[in-house]
């Protein structure tokens, strides 16, 4: 990275994060999301999940009217692999619903977001990784791009007493407080499993991946790649980056369209929704919609409408609303020694077909009272 761009990065998170002393309190919530979408029932075969203790929210709290005096303050940096995918307003508005909640109580949270100027570009997240640990932010949430680059900041924020959430994608290796996710090869084995059946335990795949030595990336390809292994006379035709967008899923998806005729493809696994949307695109253009099986990840709100429509099979909603509302308030029981901090807490997983999906777009509505970029 430039000195400039160092420079312009240090300016931007000091202009925007504004330090103050922090106080220590023990919060003591109890909150609760929407109740969740029930998945439709399937007949899969993955590996048993990670086993986590139950998060610690047993009713919705909320927003009263009156002014509840600030007992404690904590700065929050928020740090995102770009600035595009609607994946991460999710995540905030799960956040600054944990905020309102806690603000109730007495105890600020500000979340000041940050990501990178260019998408998913490792040296800037690494360096605003860094920026955030000496202006000495309170805690850190971080969504990382590679991460393996972040574990020497990881475990410096750690050891200056800043706990880090991973969000999302676990750091392995790192000696991060919080991880506000899931299995990631059990999601992506579950739902093409979901397809697979549909097709009859049979047909050609191609898996449109993520970025090469990305965790999640490499995670849900493997899930992808068990559950066809799981049926022998299904088969993983082809396997390409689409760099977790739609522009280079449609450019990827467009190729695939031309190396293999109408007829050989019977279904694309995507690493992500907009991924998955991408290769919708190129799908329709060519036509071949009718015959195709789309799988995407992480619940979005066009990908939920695509499925709606019935041109995408199922997304994996995996709750990202969720994970940054518990990352907000393990992150808090953190700080204060809280009885109630959970390493791993709870985020459930939501798999959206035509048949649940009209109940599931009512989350949109719902979590948008809480952030609108």
């Amino acid at each position: 990275m430039s000195k400039f761009l160092q420079i312009s990065v240090v300016i931007i998170l000091m202009a925007s994060i504004l330090l103050t002393g922090c106080q220590t309190a023990t919060p003591a919530p109890k909150t609760e999301a929407p109740a969740a979408v029930e998945a439709p029932v399937v007949t899969v075969i993955v590996p048993a999940e990670p086993q986590v203790t139950e998060v610690v929210v047993t009713e919705v709290v909320e927003v009263a009217a009156t002014e509840v005096p600030v007992t404690a303050h904590y700065k929050f940096a928020w740090i995102m692999p770009d600035m595009f995918n609607p994946f991460w307003v999710y995540m905030r508005q799960g956040a600054e619903k944990a905020a309102q909640e806690l603000r109730q109580q007495g105890i600020q949270i500000d979340i000041q977001q940050m990501a990178p100027i260019q998408t998913f570009n490792v040296e800037e997240q690494v360096a605003i990784f860094e920026n955030a640990i000496q202006m000495k932010v309170d805690a850190i949430g971080i969504c990382v791009i590679d991460q393996n680059a972040v574990i020497e900041q990881v475990n410096k924020a750690e050891a200056a007493g800043i706990p880090v959430a991973a969000l999302s994608t676990d750091i392995p290796g790192s000696n991060r407080s919080v991880f506000a996710g899931q299995d990631n090869k059990v999601v992506a084995q579950q739902a093409a499993e979901m397809a697979i059946m549909k097709n009859g335990g049979n047909g050609n795949y191609i898996i449109l991946s993520g970025i090469a030595g990305n965790y999640i990336s490499e995670e849900r390809d493997a899930g992808y790649a068990a559950a066809i292994a799981a049926h022998p006379e299904a088969k993983l035709l082809d396997k390409q980056p689409s760099n977790f967008n739609r522009k280079d899923g449609m450019a990827v998806m467009e190729n695939m369209l031309q190396k293999y005729g109408s007829g050989e493809i019977q279904g694309v696994f995507t690493v992500n929704d907009e991924a998955a949307l991408g290769a919708l695109q190129a799908i329709q253009a060519a036509g071949r919609e009718s015959e195709i099986t789309i799988v995407g990840i992480d619940g979005n709100e066009d990908a939920a409408n695509a499925v709606k429509s019935r041109l995408m099979y199922v997304t994996a909603a995996d709750d990202p609303w969720m994970k940054g509302y518990v990352a907000v308030y393990n992150l808090v029981y953190k700080i204060t020694g809280d009885s109630k901090f959970q390493e791993k807490p709870t985020v459930d997983v939501t798999y959206v077909t035509a048949e649940n999906v009209d109940k599931y777009l009512e989350n949109f509505a719902y979590w948008a009272q809480f952030y609108k970029p």
